[in-house]
């Protein structure tokens, strides 16, 4: 009488199989009927849960039929987990790499084909004759103007699909800042035929088309951190076309970016989360007044779940993210130039003013992020801070009061290392013990006192004060 069969799945790299085999055959003599080497130290059993399995198990006892063994190897599964690592790393890299070559490829376009034509085009107006002047300009300007826009419409075009293209893209709020920022870049060459004064107007045409861009990604898309990143290129585009209208001569926006950039960071955490009011009050319960009859009937609130406060909180670090990330250009940008060459001595109080918001936003760029707990809002504002420390050591004021001594530049990378080594000392020693709540409000003190200053030290800084000055006299 032949013996009864048992079935069992072998589950092994090239997937499951069905297989029959007498009761009472061991998982060992099944292996061997399947051409399996159990010797080799890398082969193991284990059931389908991932329990290890004995190669001495028989069929129908151990092992009842329908059971599932897994049949694995270590190398194959380091190899498999390998595969899919680099796998992973890929499709994280190669976008990254494609974005980087694109925007290398379009600020080379641009920059040699529209930019420097226009700095050649300024260089040879200085000459009475063309002829004279350097021949590296000589040859820029004879790009024609059509290869000029053509190459600036290519450029600006390029800088705009990505973000209209990929969602990805668009989810990262520092691409938010930088694709439109490339798109006005490439649209300095529509500047080529505006004559004399075609220089002067390319930053104006420039932060305009971003603002452009960005208005119509929040358009076109929807994406929530697109609408910040427009009150950001609004913020840009008042202040260079300030700089540029000739009418504002007297006024230098380097001491306003510097402002805006710290009220955009203070105001950071209002302006990232946004929650509607009918989320926050359910106003159709708290009536005390009968609703009017052409009235709307106020919205009761949306269902509280995991999904949308996921959903909420994501935004909100994007947009925070966005807000942070602009707000330390703005100030890096109006700061470091200001810090460089302010002085006491200027007229009109622009220098005191000037000294003033310089130390300022110093002392508020390092003691606000105290109440962040984003580290991009911690880090970013503290390197905003010692960029404009360090311009100011190496600026026009330590340098006219160490330039006579020669002590310049070794007096200002001095004060730097022994502040910076007393700091982290201070930091890695120093241990509160009953005087936190003291320090705290010293430092917010400190803080509410140099924020109340930064408005009227950029006033005074800007030239705005004496623009209005003369204007009434």
């Amino acid at each position: 009488m032949s013996a009864p069969m048992v079935s069992v799945t072998v589950i092994d790299q090239d997937g499951a199989s069905d297989f029959a085999a007498p009761q009472g055959t061991t998982v060992a003599g099944l292996c061997a009927m399947l051409a399996i080497d159990l010797t080799i130290p890398s082969v193991r059993l284990t059931h389908a849960d991932g329990r290890p399995l004995d190669s001495a198990a028989v069929l129908g006892r151990e092992l009842p039929s329908g059971s599932a063994i897994a049949l694995s190897s270590r190398v194959l599964s380091a190899q498999q987990a390998n595969e899919a690592s680099a796998r992973h790393e890929n499709q994280w890299l190669s976008p990254v790499l494609a974005l980087v070559g694109i925007c290398f490829l379009l600020v080379g376009a641009i920059t040699s084909l529209c930019l420097m034509p226009l700095v050649a085009d300024a260089t040879l107006r200085g000459f009475k004759y063309p002829e004279d002047g350097p021949m590296w300009a000589i040859i820029l300007a004879g790009i024609p103007v059509w290869l000029r826009i053509l190459c600036s419409l290519l450029c600006c075009a390029g800088a705009l699909v990505p973000l209209f293209a990929s969602r990805l893209v668009r989810s990262r709020p520092a691409m938010l800042l930088l694709m439109p920022a490339l798109a006005g870049y490439s649209s300095i060459g529509l500047v080529s035929g505006a004559g004399v004064h075609a220089l002067e107007v390319a930053p104006v045409v420039a932060v305009w088309v971003a603002l452009i861009a960005a208005v119509a990604v929040a358009s076109l898309t929807g994406t929530p951190a697109a609408v910040s990143a427009i009150l950001v290129w609004v913020g840009a585009v008042a202040l260079v076309t300030v700089g540029a209208y000739p009418v504002f001569h007297l006024v230098n926006v380097a001491p306003l970016a510097v402002v805006v950039g710290i009220l955009l960071f203070l105001m950071a955490p209002r302006l990232a989360l946004r929650v509607p009011d009918n989320q926050l009050v359910d106003a159709s319960s708290v009536l005390t007044i009968p609703v009017r009859i052409r009235e709307e009937p106020a919205q009761t609130p949306s269902p509280v779940t995991g999904g949308r406060m996921a959903t909420a909180l994501g935004h909100t670090d994007a947009r925070n993210a966005l807000i942070v990330t602009a707000s330390t250009l703005f100030v890096l940008v109006g700061g470091v130039p200001l810090a460089l060459s302010v002085t006491p001595t200027i007229d009109v109080g622009r220098g005191i003013g000037g000294f003033v918001l310089v130390i300022a936003a110093i002392i508020t760029l390092l003691t606000s992020p105290r109440a962040t707990r984003n580290h991009l809002g911690r880090i970013l504002p503290r390197l905003s801070a010692a960029g404009l420390a360090a311009a100011f050591l190496l600026g026009a004021w330590v340098q006219s009061w160490t330039g006579h001594i020669g002590l310049y530049p070794l007096l200002p990378v001095c004060v730097l290392i022994v502040v910076g080594v007393s700091v982290a000392a201070g930091v890695a020693l120093y241990e509160p013990k009953g005087h936190a709540a003291l320090a705290g409000t010293i430092l917010d003190f400190v803080q509410t006192f140099c924020t109340f200053l930064l408005l009227p030290a950029a006033f005074m800084a800007s030239g705005l004060f004496e623009f209005a000055w003369r204007a009434v006299l």
